[in-house]
């Protein structure tokens, strides 16, 4: 992936992780905000997704401590279920590693990098 895909994948990856948490299944990943549309600037697509991202983080912030482990998603097209808690560090393991992704691209292009792990 390009660096403005992979920040459209894990932006978009997000929305649709808010989505799963609601129905507690897998759901259609085809119909987003951000399908078939056009790539700009990370700028543009930070802020596109902000009103999504704050849903999300309500959404995480709602859950009650008894769900985390008493409410199961069932992912059967990804081969797993997996209690609530443990799918919502998923979410956060997957940018995770596509920020590591991204901090490889800076270092190739000999681009300045946060500082963001230590």
């Amino acid at each position: 992936m390009s660096s403005q895909e992979m920040v459209r994948h894990v932006l978009e990856g997000e929305y649709l992780y808010m989505l799963m948490i609601r129905a507690r299944r897998s759901v259609a990943q085809d119909d987003t905000p951000f399908a078939g549309r056009a790539y700009t600037t990370i700028e543009d697509e930070i802020e596109f997704a902000r009103p999504y991202r704050q849903e999300f983080e309500s959404l995480v912030s709602s859950i009650p401590a008894e769900d985390l482990t008493a409410v199961t998603i069932d992912r059967p097209d990804a081969g797993y279920k997996r209690q609530l808690g443990d799918f919502v560090l998923r979410v956060a393991y997957h940018e995770a590693v596509h920020c590591g992704q991204l901090l490889g691209y800076l270092r190739t292009m000999g681009a300045d990098r946060p500082g963001i792990w230590d």
